[in-house]
């Protein structure tokens, strides 16, 4: 999702805040937990976008949802509200989210397979990518039961295709 300017100015603020405080950490937290609620919560985006709740209601509603909120993080959310923003929250985060990563030398490696990864195969992807690459990488599991078995890797813009379905489409292409 492509996130708005205003967002990314409100990110880069708050990121230059958070650095200068030494608490890029616990904001970096603030927003994944935001972030994994408008994902797993439709009613908390909604709520977001409704003009019809007042601010003073969904200040207390989101600050509510997590006790330990950093004060950056209040203080973020209170300007939002005061700039009439709050709707760009969520934006906002992901654009912190993304600011935070490069900054630390963070990424993210797709693992898709046909059945939930086990904590061995996780660990033995993560020392592979290890090898070849010294950011910290972070292992993402995506199930795709079309794959039958084997798994695709996605890392850094490629992708290693070890998938039985790959495999029996390059069998197919050879005998026709």
């Amino acid at each position: 999702m492509k996130e708005s300017r205003a967002a990314i100015r409100y990110a880069k603020a708050i990121f230059s805040l958070a650095n200068e405080s030494d608490m890029s950490l616990r904001v970096y937290e603030d927003m994944l937990f935001y972030i994994d609620l408008s994902s797993n919560e439709k009613s908390f985006s909604e709520m977001l976008a409704n003009s019809v709740i007042n601010t003073k209601s969904k200040h207390d509603i989101i600050l509510s949802l997590n006790n330990n909120t950093s004060a950056l993080s209040k203080n973020l959310i209170g300007l939002l509200i005061s700039n009439k923003r709050l709707s760009i929250l969520v934006d906002v985060c992901n654009a912190y989210k993304s600011l935070y990563e490069k900054a630390n030398n963070m990424t993210k490696a797709i693992v898709v397979t046909a059945l939930p990864i086990t904590d061995n195969i996780r660990e033995a992807a993560l020392l592979k990518i290890n090898s070849i690459s010294s950011k910290k990488v972070e292992i993402n599991n995506i199930i795709d039961k079309n794959i039958l078995g084997g798994f695709i890797l996605r890392y850094d813009g490629k992708e290693y295709n070890a998938s039985l379905s790959n495999k029996l489409q390059k069998i197919k292409k050879e005998l026709i």
